[in-house]
């Protein structure tokens, strides 16, 4: 066999090893977890980190730099490389252009998603919701009514609240969830048609779901989100409208 050809076809059985950046990285991830580090905790000076990982302080740099990105690090000049509270939800989200163009992600099995998914989020918030946690959901119904002419304003708050509401479980992987679904929808959202009326609905669902929240009836809470949910596939319709290159934070008007 010709030795181009054994060569091209050894290439098929190399494995890819990390990046030296890459090694870092995920070094510095396992010294944070080993150490039992806390959000605002500082890690070793760049020179002792220099040290400790065997490398110069380029690939170092750029370590830190990936990790900064992904909100697990934060660097304070003339203060010190920090642990910052990692949000999931938030690095979930970044991801979600790529999840619904790779993933053949539509309306339709976005809809069917949380139909199963919040419905249980209304029925467990219900029970176990704190008096900050309704706070918030009534100032974000508050909100949506505040700014029911103005769609970007009206979308960031209805987020909010299916936000706060999955927040108001105790379960942290249902922030992470409805994170995901919910920056999915707004890449969605400008396909569909809007009005006022529509939106002055909606808010009306959005307050039948948290009275009962508020109320402690869990059952009534999972019925509420089911029937919005219902009444928000009737009404999300396809327009013709594109996607703009820039849109909100938030979900589609339902």
């Amino acid at each position: 066999m010709p030795l181009k050809d054994l060569s091209a076809q050894q290439t098929l059985f190399v494995r890819k090893q990390p990046s030296l950046v890459e090694q870092i990285a995920q070094g510095l991830i396992r010294y944070i977890a080993t150490q039992g580090l806390r959000p605002g905790d500082r890690l070793p000076s760049e020179r002792e980190l220099v040290r400790m990982v065997g490398a110069s302080r380029l690939p170092l740099r750029e370590a830190i730099s990936v990790l900064k990105g992904l909100g697990v690090l934060e660097v304070k000049h003339g203060k010190g490389i920090f642990v910052r509270r990692l949000d999931l939800g938030t690095l979930f989200g970044k991801l979600s252009p790529l999840l619904r163009i790779q993933g053949g992600m539509d309306l339709s099995a976005l809809f069917e998603v949380r139909m199963h998914l919040e419905g249980s989020i209304a029925q467990i918030a219900a029970l176990r919701r704190g008096p900050e946690h309704l706070e918030r959901l009534e100032a974000s119904v508050e909100a949506m009514r505040a700014s029911l002419e103005d769609r970007a304003s009206y979308v960031r708050h209805d987020m909010a609240f299916h936000q706060e509401l999955a927040r108001s479980t105790g379960n942290p992987i249902f922030h992470v969830l409805m994170a995901t679904i919910g920056d999915l929808l707004c890449e969605l959202q400008y396909m569909y048609r809007d009005s006022v009326e529509i939106r002055r609905l909606a808010i009306a669902e959005h307050q039948a779901i948290l009275d009962a929240v508020r109320q402690g009836q869990s059952e009534q809470a999972r019925l509420a989100m089911l029937q919005h949910l219902q009444n928000a596939t009737g009404r999300v319709k396809p327009a013709e409208a594109e996607i703009p290159s820039q849109t909100v934070i938030g979900e589609p008007s339902d």
